[in-house]
């Protein structure tokens, strides 16, 4: 972490140190799952009102050690049995991205699509969901989707990158080493024309 003389980091960091006084960290990392993806404890508060939830601070991240800045931010609202995905940005489009599920519950996907990398076509899979206070960060060179468990889950994307459509790719859902238990998917055209896993471009920069 570098250091700065920003006053509500110093405050920040005090509070984490400051466990006698009941103070609580509101985000953090659980664990680096690969290199460049990391499940996160989100903030969510609850009361007879319903919930608020806190997906992202620039310096809570900068704490945790990822120094993240949204370019865009977008929600999909999916049927039960929808499968989206798998996607990516390549090139100088290549994303870093938050995935978190607000409403309802999915079945999250990512994958390494790096010919070179030692974690290529080892999908990890998790379900999030809006009981959960866990998200995603998953960095360049991952393909993301996910399959919707629930009717009209809803996910929440930050990205890092806005969409490009000249650098947008991804890999077919079906052709990554993964057994998705959903026997017939409800997929887009887009996403049934997307090609093999190794198959695409993936340039990372």
């Amino acid at each position: 972490m570098h250091e700065t003389c920003n006053d509500e980091l110093m405050q920040l960091l005090s509070l984490i140190s400051d466990s006698g006084k009941g103070y609580q960290f509101l985000m953090k990392v659980i664990k680096e799952i690969y290199p460049g993806l990391f499940l996160l404890e989100l903030f969510i508060h609850r009361d007879d009102r319903g919930s608020f939830h806190k997906i992202f601070n620039k310096n809570y991240y900068n704490i945790m050690g990822l120094p993240f800045m949204p370019e865009e931010n977008f929600i999909t609202i999916s049927k039960r049995d929808v499968i989206r995905g798998m996607h990516f940005q390549y090139g100088c489009s290549a994303q870093e991205k938050i995935v978190s599920c607000m409403s309802g519950e999915i079945l999250d996907v990512v994958v390494d699509v790096r010919k070179d990398s030692p974690f290529y076509n080892k999908p990890y899979s998790i379900t999030l969901g809006e009981n959960e206070p866990y998200g995603l960060f998953i960095g360049k060179g991952y393909a993301h989707g996910f399959l919707s468990i629930t009717e009209g889950s809803c996910v929440n994307y930050l990205v890092s990158k806005q969409h490009n459509p000249s650098f947008d790719s991804g890999v077919l859902w079906s052709s990554i080493n993964f057994d998705w238990p959903v026997a017939s998917p409800i997929i887009s055209p887009r996403d049934t024309a997307l090609p093999m896993i190794g198959k695409c471009k993936c340039i990372f920069s």
